[in-house]
């Protein structure tokens, strides 16, 4: 009892410190954009939990919609809008998969209404915020989106975009040019950032019930467990503990989140631990087959085990997704000699006509040499 008073009362000081000191309020007569994407703003809150920063989207006066890895296992939250006040906020335990997760200002009050939005998306999309470094929120460049999936069929699977966005925004609100709301940020790798769409929400409250409370607080606490492991993980070069390796695997595999699973595989890919990537990526990617960042992850995988027949469809699929990236090109060349596809090498070469001339040289080299050897 005393260690959680004291950690309640670390809470809170952090809480002060990050949410009182110096912040600064976004000013709407300022916006450079037009009218509906500036108003949006205002529908942005930040949020503190224990264990991180992120961003919150308003959906009605006591809702507000964030990230299931955000809300992980905890009860309360504290949430700063817009013009500055601050209010606590607390979770509706809800059983759809979906990185998304609903808090309530009225600890009293469900939610039942579901959420109106446009299913158009018109022109470009650019996510809206909180911004750890401004204390206040912020309006981000613009992106195209690159690939999505049927949410029916595949109900974890997100929009893929470059549209810009910073730690710590994670929950926040991605609009169109017309300043629709189209979804929910969920994550990125500083290139491709990854969306949930707004439809989504209305499953959510259509899931949500007391009755789902046990579980949803349990599966809550294997994320967070998951995202610590990961985090203990992430300074460590290799020879990885038994014991963290073990907790990564268990607490991320249960904690259903196709981000976590998709960062377990990397994690186990980067230390060495090929089986295990292998294992979490191509979950990852039946959660979502248009992730150009776990495809990718999966393809490097699989090239490292040679399992080129496996890699070559994830690398047709990324070579449509990301034909500028460079690393799908260079692999994209070495599977189609080895495998010796006239139709993919002739394609690959084309994109990096298109997309990376300097190399091309090389890989035409590489190519000729390769069927050249077929004779």
């Amino acid at each position: 009892m005393i260690t959680k008073h004291i950690n309640n009362l670390i809470y809170y000081i952090v809480f002060i410190t990050l949410f009182f000191s110096k912040f600064a309020l976004s000013d709407l007569k300022n916006c450079k954009y037009n009218e509906n994407i500036c108003n949006k703003l205002n529908q942005v809150v930040g949020i503190k939990t224990p264990m991180m920063v992120a961003s919150g989207t308003i959906i009605d006066d006591d809702f507000i919609v964030t990230n299931r890895h955000v809300v992980e296992d905890h009860e309360l939250f504290i949430i700063r809008f817009n013009d500055g006040k601050i209010k606590k906020a607390f979770p509706l335990p809800h059983n759809f998969p979906a990185d998304l997760a609903i808090l309530t200002l009225n600890k009293e009050t469900g939610i039942s209404n579901q959420f109106i939005q446009s299913s158009k998306i018109n022109g470009m999309i650019r996510v809206i915020a909180f911004d750890q470094g401004r204390k206040s929120n912020r309006i981000y460049d613009k992106g195209k989106i690159i690939s999505f999936s049927d949410i029916k069929t595949f109900p974890q699977s997100r929009i893929h975009t470059d549209a810009k966005s910073l730690p710590g925004n994670s929950g926040g609100a991605v609009v169109d040019d017309t300043g629709n709301l189209v979804g929910i940020l969920a994550s990125g790798d500083g290139n491709i950032n990854e969306i949930v769409p707004i439809s989504l929400v209305n499953e959510v409250i259509k899931n949500t019930s007391k009755q789902h409370k046990e579980n949803f607080f349990k599966i809550g606490k294997n994320i967070r467990l998951c995202a610590d492991n990961l985090e203990e993980a992430q300074y460590i070069q290799k020879n990885l503990s038994d014991k963290i390796a073990n907790n990564i695997d268990n607490y991320c595999w249960n904690s259903k989140n196709k981000q976590l699973i998709d960062q377990a595989g990397q994690t186990f890919g980067r230390l060495g631990d090929l089986n295990k990537a292998r294992k979490f990526l191509e979950k990852s990617v039946t959660l979502d087959p248009s992730s150009p960042n776990s495809l990718i992850s999966l393809a490097i995988v699989y090239h490292i085990q040679r399992d080129l027949e496996k890699e070559r469809p994830l690398l047709l699929k990324l070579l449509k997704l990301t034909p500028e990236n460079p690393q799908v090109l260079r692999l994209g060349v070495q599977v189609a000699g080895i495998l010796k596809d006239k139709e993919m090498s002739e394609n690959v070469l084309e994109l990096m006509s298109k997309y990376n001339k300097d190399a091309l040289p090389l890989a035409k080299k590489f190519i000729e040499n390769a069927f050249k050897s077929n004779q």
